[in-house]
Order: structure tokens, then sequence, then C-alpha cells
């Protein structure tokens, strides 16, 4: 690529001010010359060009160091909120947002052997934003008893026990509609 003479380091045969007809200036735009006499004297044909990338650059340094501030500021919010929950809290987490029956789950933790095996039915009294992801919950909640559609521990979230064939031997309930129990082997 060939560069124009001034860009070489080269003079040009003409006054670089004075490349743009008086017709084609922006009106109000200062020349180049002009600028130069504003400008240090050490700023040289390039000088303008480096002039403005120093100042971009710094813009952006400046920005970028007010989002961060901004941004730690926001993290240290969040984890002031995080630090006062409770442990009941920070252990249901998203169950809180579903709407889970805390107790229940506590008692099918307690009830439900960690080997064992369970399943989640849920039923017509289920609440329709709760019925899809029960069983999701349940599956780490209750880690590390296995959520499994055949097991004998049954995990009844609003369903109807004579659904179960009539077998289900209750271990617990609430007056909710969610009860714990076992189906005999």
């Amino acid at each position: 690529m060939v560069l124009p003479g001034a860009l070489r380091g080269q003079r040009t045969p003409y006054p670089v001010g004075f490349q743009v007809s008086e017709a084609n200036r922006v009106r109000g735009a200062l020349p180049a010359r002009a600028l130069r006499r504003l400008l240090p004297s050490t700023v040289g044909r390039l000088g303008i060009l480096r002039l403005a990338a120093a100042v971009c650059t710094l813009l952006a340094a400046v920005l970028s160091l007010a989002y961060t501030v901004r941004a730690v500021k926001q993290l240290s919010a969040k984890a002031v909120d995080n630090a006062a929950l409770n442990n009941d809290d920070r252990e249901f987490g998203g169950g809180n947002t579903l709407g889970v029956d805390k107790a229940a789950l506590y008692e099918a933790r307690a009830l439900i052997p960690e080997d064992a095996r369970y399943r989640v039915v849920t039923g017509p009294r289920t609440p329709e934003s709760l019925a899809p992801h029960i069983a999701g919950y349940t599956r780490f909640f209750l880690m590390p008893r296995r959520l499994d559609d055949g097991a004998s521990w049954v995990l009844c979230y609003g369903c109807d026990p004579a659904s179960l064939e009539g077998r289900l031997r209750v271990l617990w309930r609430n007056k909710a509609g969610i009860l714990i129990g076992r189906l005999p082997p």
C-alpha cells in the first residue's frame, strides 16, 4: 500500500491546512493549521490522530473504572442479601420461589432412608405452577435418595391416596394434602 507523502514522513508540495476547498468545508470547522496552533508544538502531522486515540483510550479507561465500581457495589448488595438468609432459606433456595412445603420435604428427608428410592405423585390438589417442577426439585433436595417411578416410598403431593391401589401406609400427612407413605413390597 502506498501512503501519501505526509504519512511517509515526507513534505508535501501543498500546505496541509488548505487541502479542502471552501465550498466543501464544514461550517465552523477549523483548518488543520489552526488546530496545530491551538495544540502544543509537540503535536506533529499525525499528532492529532495520536491525541484523539489517547483521548478515546482515557475515556474508555474512565468508563470501565466507573462500571467496575458499579458492578462491585451490586455484588456487595447481593452478598449482604444472601448473608441475611437463615439456614433453611439457603438450603431451600429455589423451593421458596416454587412454593414447596418445607415441612413436608423435611419430614420426607427424616422418614425416607438415605439409600432408599422414592416416587413423587402429584394430583388434582397440586398447584398448577408446582406440578411440573416438584419431582425435579425433590430430586436434589432429598439427595442421596433416588427418584424412581417404581419405588415403594411415596411423596404424595396433593394426590389421591386411593390412586395408589389403596395399599399406601401413610406415615405423615399435613392439612395441605401432602403425605408421605410406603407401599408394601
